[in-house]
């Protein structure tokens, strides 16, 4: 079953947001809270959605809305996990889906989102659907800890 997240999600998604980032190579780099999660989520900087089966949250897609001057409305789709000893079942699949009809029907002209180069099962999986997958881009981080 796919629903959109709620309040009560946010232990399980941060804990499968940190397991996304392990699968990534990057545990060390997840800062986030359960607390900041809430109140981010409660000021509207994301949705979510939930994949459960059997009453437990075994995948997640984060998203939210963004702009491009070129094409209009878009949504970035910045996490879609599922637990690895469930991957290849179609939750993947249908979180995708989901997120594409609720992009569609606020009236986002695409959805975006990024893959790491070496993770070849997501690569096939983005391409088997159709999806474009730009490698000429580079992606530019500035944090705003600092003053400028």
């Amino acid at each position: 079953m796919i629903r959109l997240g709620r309040e009560t999600d946010m232990p399980t998604l941060l804990a499968l947001i940190k397991e996304l980032a392990e699968y990534e190579r990057a545990a060390e780099q997840v800062e986030n809270t359960e607390a900041k999660l809430l109140a981010d989520w409660q000021a509207g900087w994301f949705e979510f959605l939930v994949a459960e089966l059997d009453g437990e949250v075994v995948g997640i897609s984060l998203y939210y809305k963004r702009y491009s001057t070129w094409k209009g409305t878009c949504f970035y789709l910045e996490d879609l996990y599922v637990k690895p000893e469930l991957r290849g079942q179609g939750i993947g699949l249908a979180l995708l889906k989901e997120t594409a009809k609720t992009a569609k029907k606020a009236g986002a002209n695409r959805l975006d989102w990024q893959v790491i180069d070496w993770n070849t099962p997501a690569v096939d999986f983005y391409k088997k659907l159709g999806a474009q997958i730009e490698t000429e881009w580079w992606n530019c981080k500035l944090s705003l800890q600092e003053e400028y």
